[in-house]
Protein backbone atom coordinates (compact mmCIF):
# COMPACT_ATOMS: atom_id res chain seq x y z
CA UNK A 1 0.00 0.00 0.00
CA UNK A 2 1.49 3.61 -0.86
CA UNK A 3 0.93 5.94 2.14
CA UNK A 4 -1.02 9.19 1.02
CA UNK A 5 0.75 12.26 -0.12
CA UNK A 6 2.20 14.80 2.58
CA UNK A 7 2.13 12.48 5.55
CA UNK A 8 4.76 11.71 7.66
CA UNK A 9 4.88 8.10 6.28
CA UNK A 10 4.58 9.11 2.93
CA UNK A 11 7.98 11.26 3.48
CA UNK A 12 9.50 8.16 4.74
CA UNK A 13 8.59 6.04 1.73
CA UNK A 14 10.21 8.40 -0.87
CA UNK A 15 13.67 8.68 1.26
CA UNK A 16 13.75 4.82 1.60
CA UNK A 17 12.51 4.40 -2.26
CA UNK A 18 14.34 7.38 -3.96
CA UNK A 19 17.63 7.19 -2.27
CA UNK A 20 18.09 3.20 -1.17
CA UNK A 21 21.57 4.07 -1.32
CA UNK A 22 21.87 6.38 1.28
CA UNK A 23 19.75 5.01 3.40
CA UNK A 24 22.22 1.94 3.22
CA UNK A 25 24.91 3.99 4.16
CA UNK A 26 23.14 5.51 6.98
CA UNK A 27 22.00 2.42 8.40
CA UNK A 28 25.64 0.79 7.96
CA UNK A 29 27.17 4.11 9.68
CA UNK A 30 24.01 3.42 12.83
CA UNK A 31 24.92 -0.22 12.98
CA UNK A 32 28.61 1.10 13.70
CA UNK A 33 27.77 3.56 16.06
CA UNK A 34 26.16 1.09 18.15
CA UNK A 35 29.80 0.20 18.65
CA UNK A 36 30.37 2.80 20.09
CA UNK A 37 27.48 2.71 22.41
CA UNK A 38 25.87 5.53 20.12
CA UNK A 39 21.86 4.67 19.21
CA UNK A 40 20.88 6.70 16.76
CA UNK A 41 17.56 6.73 15.01
CA UNK A 42 17.58 7.33 11.12
CA UNK A 43 14.97 10.33 10.78
CA UNK A 44 12.79 10.99 7.51
CA UNK A 45 11.81 14.46 7.92
CA UNK A 46 10.65 16.27 4.52
CA UNK A 47 11.92 12.84 2.85
CA UNK A 48 15.78 13.26 3.51
CA UNK A 49 17.08 10.47 5.19
CA UNK A 50 19.86 11.38 8.29
CA UNK A 51 20.16 10.19 11.44
CA UNK A 52 20.03 12.05 14.33
CA UNK A 53 22.63 11.98 17.14
CA UNK A 54 21.59 14.90 18.98
CA UNK A 55 20.21 18.55 18.75
CA UNK A 56 24.31 19.82 17.37
CA UNK A 57 24.89 16.77 15.69
CA UNK A 58 23.53 15.28 12.42
CA UNK A 59 24.55 13.27 9.44
CA UNK A 60 23.35 12.86 5.86
CA UNK A 61 25.03 11.19 2.88
CA UNK A 62 24.85 12.17 -0.70
CA UNK A 63 22.46 11.14 -2.90
CA UNK A 64 24.66 7.50 -3.82
CA UNK A 65 25.27 7.14 -0.18
CA UNK A 66 29.21 7.71 -1.29
CA UNK A 67 30.12 10.46 1.02
CA UNK A 68 28.77 10.88 5.23
CA UNK A 69 28.24 14.97 5.74
CA UNK A 70 27.71 15.93 9.46
CA UNK A 71 27.21 19.29 11.46
CA UNK A 72 24.88 21.39 13.60
CA UNK A 73 22.39 21.09 10.88
CA UNK A 74 20.66 19.52 8.20
CA UNK A 75 22.48 20.09 4.96
CA UNK A 76 23.82 23.36 6.62
CA UNK A 77 27.93 24.86 6.03
CA UNK A 78 30.08 24.33 7.42
CA UNK A 79 29.58 20.53 7.56
CA UNK A 80 32.72 18.16 7.96
CA UNK A 81 32.69 15.20 5.26
CA UNK A 82 34.43 12.04 4.53
CA UNK A 83 33.99 8.99 1.92
CA UNK A 84 31.90 6.22 2.84
CA UNK A 85 34.94 3.80 2.61
CA UNK A 86 36.01 5.03 5.89
CA UNK A 87 33.11 3.97 7.83
CA UNK A 88 34.90 2.86 11.17
CA UNK A 89 37.03 6.38 11.23
CA UNK A 90 33.64 7.96 10.72
CA UNK A 91 32.10 6.41 13.56
CA UNK A 92 35.14 7.39 15.41
CA UNK A 93 35.44 10.96 14.86
CA UNK A 94 31.42 11.51 15.66
CA UNK A 95 31.80 9.48 18.86
CA UNK A 96 34.74 11.92 19.77
CA UNK A 97 32.46 14.72 18.75
CA UNK A 98 29.51 13.44 20.76
CA UNK A 99 30.92 14.40 23.69
CA UNK A 100 31.48 13.10 26.93
CA UNK A 101 29.16 10.31 26.52
CA UNK A 102 31.91 8.69 24.03
CA UNK A 103 32.88 4.82 24.71
CA UNK A 104 36.19 3.28 23.29
CA UNK A 105 34.35 0.06 22.11
CA UNK A 106 35.62 -3.15 23.39
CA UNK A 107 38.32 -5.32 21.22
CA UNK A 108 36.32 -7.84 19.48
CA UNK A 109 37.64 -11.20 21.03
CA UNK A 110 37.23 -14.29 18.62
CA UNK A 111 36.25 -17.89 20.55
CA UNK A 112 37.56 -21.46 19.34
Amino acid sequence: MIPAPDTPVSGQWRAVTGRPAAVAALQRLRAELHTHRIHPEISYDEGLPRLVLNRALTVWTDHAGTVYCWGAGFQEEPADHAPAEELQQVARQLAERFGEHYVEPEPATTTP
